[in-house]
């Protein structure tokens, strides 16, 4: 069984707090807090939820973007909630000691699912950090604490199965719209990318890179498997997989493709990379990244990833180069979709939330086509005519304004989406 903690949303203000802690305790039943005591009142949600803030509000900001992370530990059908639940509790002793959270087994699924609301920043003043590696360690700690309770689990990453990159609902709907409409354009590299991951590709550069590292790390699975107790066809897969690792990433290089000593990439080379004393501060950045709200402040934290980038690779030996280009690529990929989706909704705000997408080449070709803009020039206007202008159009951006918050109050509570996911 692979461990699967992920974070499924986060809250800022207090009305969205107190809602989303009144639909976490409506929802799930058995609502527990850090302490193991059930809430109290949660046949009232509304009172219960109020009460549970009433605790958590001196850790609360105004100024913060997120104050509270919903989290979600599952495992697959059958297995013991109880013992999921009691992993999940332990994992968050472990990796957010003093700070205030409620974990609730959400039965309405086939999977076991754990759901879990923590504090984003501790009675101290420190804050709860989910950067790239901070995730890794929640999944691994999760399959320590699983095993621990007699559940058969371990950790593995998307390397170790060398898939390709997944896609964004945004490459999605290019695709779709593509092959329903053959007059919208859409780049090769979209095609690539969605048709990859729905075929279930192997990422053959990946595998030939780091081959020796995957087979490694299957070895490394395998061993807490027996470890853990677990036997029979899980066990052979995993064994299996490795092997096929192995022989794949040989065959490739026998035909004339760069092994790793060629690239820089072989394990020990693998593991000097990662261990580098920048990495520390670039996956720091690299996780501020999801901080920015406009486009303006994600092209300076690109700049500053950047940067980071380029002062890394100039302290590091040539063998490791090939690795280091490959992950840059990665780096940046991931940092122009995220400004391709800010730039969209910037768009969207200016037009009332009804705009188009913004063209394909301002994405860095990647996900939005380009599209014709259908209005027609005007004439030149005077100067007391702009001004009219500006200030019906201000009077129209107020009014739009003041149309979207009272639909959003209106329809809060059926907007579940929008808090959860």
């Amino acid at each position: 069984m692979v461990a699967k903690a992920e974070i499924t949303a986060a809250v800022s203000r207090e009305p969205k707090a107190k809602y989303f802690l009144q639909k976490f305790i409506r929802t799930n039943k058995d609502v527990r807090n850090s302490d193991g005591e059930p809430v109290r009142g949660a046949k009232n949600p509304a009172k219960a939820a109020a009460s549970v803030y009433e605790q958590w509000r001196p850790q609360f900001s105004g100024r913060e973007r997120r104050n509270a992370y919903h989290l979600l530990f599952s495992a697959r059908a059958g297995t013991d909630a109880n013992a999921v639940m009691a992993a999940a509790r332990a994992v968050l002793e472990e990796r957010a000691p003093g700070y205030k959270f409620v974990l609730a087994h959400h039965n309405d699924t086939k999977h076991v699912h754990i759901h879990a609301m923590v504090q984003a920043r501790s009675a101290d003043g420190e804050r709860l950090t989910f950067y790239k590696p901070d995730l890794i360690a929640w999944r691994e700690t999760f399959a320590e604490k699983a095993r621990e309770n007699g559940i058969a689990m371990v950790a593995t990453r998307r390397m170790d199965h060398a898939m390709t990159r997944p896609f964004t609902k945004e490459h999605a709907g290019a695709y779709s719209r593509a092959q329903s409409d053959p007059r919208y354009q859409v780049s090769a590299r979209t095609i690539e990318r969605v048709e990859a991951k729905r075929q279930r590709r192997f990422d053959v550069q990946s595998l030939v890179v780091n081959g020796d590292a995957i087979a490694a790390a299957w070895q490394k699975t395998v061993t807490t498997m027996r470890t853990a107790g677990i036997v029979g066809q899980a066990l052979t897969a995993a064994e299996s997989i490795g092997n096929n690792f192995l022989q794949f990433r040989g065959d490739r290089t026998g035909e004339g493709q760069p092994g790793p000593a060629g690239r820089g990439a072989d394990q020990s080379g693998q593991k000097s990379f990662l261990s580098h004393t920048g990495m520390r501060e670039l996956n720091a950045l690299i996780g501020d990244l999801n901080m920015a709200q406009t486009p303006l402040e994600m092209r300076r934290q690109m700049a500053r990833v950047n940067q980071a980038l380029d002062n890394m690779r100039k302290t590091l030996p040539p063998a490791h180069q090939g690795q280091f280009e490959q992950y840059r690529e990665e780096v940046n990929d991931k940092m122009h979709d995220r400004l391709a989706r800010l730039q969209f909704e910037r768009q969207q705000q200016r037009r009332g939330g009804a705009g188009e997408p913004i063209p394909e080449r301002d994405a860095r070709g990647r996900d939005l086509p380009t599209r014709d803009d259908p209005r027609e020039p005007v004439e030149p206007r005077t100067g007391a005519e702009q001004e009219k202008v500006r200030a019906k159009q201000k009077d129209a951006n107020k009014q739009k304004a003041r149309q979207s918050e009272e639909q959003d109050r209106k329809t809060q509570r059926s907007n579940d989406n929008d808090y959860e996911r």
